[in-house]
């Protein structure tokens, strides 16, 4: 093998070694979950919210139930971007739920 050729092979192989090492994971290696990236819509009230009390608590939980879940998503993506190496996040801890009853 002529030096050339020789200096040709290393150069290929530690160019090799570059890409390879280059193509580990960064953060935790786990992406969040594709829901945490669809808009979910706003509830829409009913026609009777109007008249019916029941309707507008129905539709309020329904609001709140919405907002929590998008915040959620939010601290989930959080806390992934964070692990990734963002600067300048401040999110907040992992949601706790309570043990189901039943």
């Amino acid at each position: 093998m002529t030096p050339n050729k020789r200096l040709t092979a290393l150069l290929t192989i530690a160019l090799c070694a570059a890409v390879a090492a280059s193509c580990g994971t960064v953060g935790n290696g786990t992406w969040p979950p594709a829901e945490d990236l669809r808009v979910q819509p706003k509830p829409v009230p009913p026609v009777d919210v109007v008249t019916s009390d029941l309707a507008g608590e129905r539709h309020d939980n329904a609001v709140e139930a919405w907002g929590e879940a998008g915040w959620l998503h939010v601290g989930r993506l959080c806390r992934f971007f964070d692990t990734m190496g963002m600067d300048g996040l401040k999110c907040p801890g992992p949601e706790v739920r309570p043990p189901d009853p039943g």
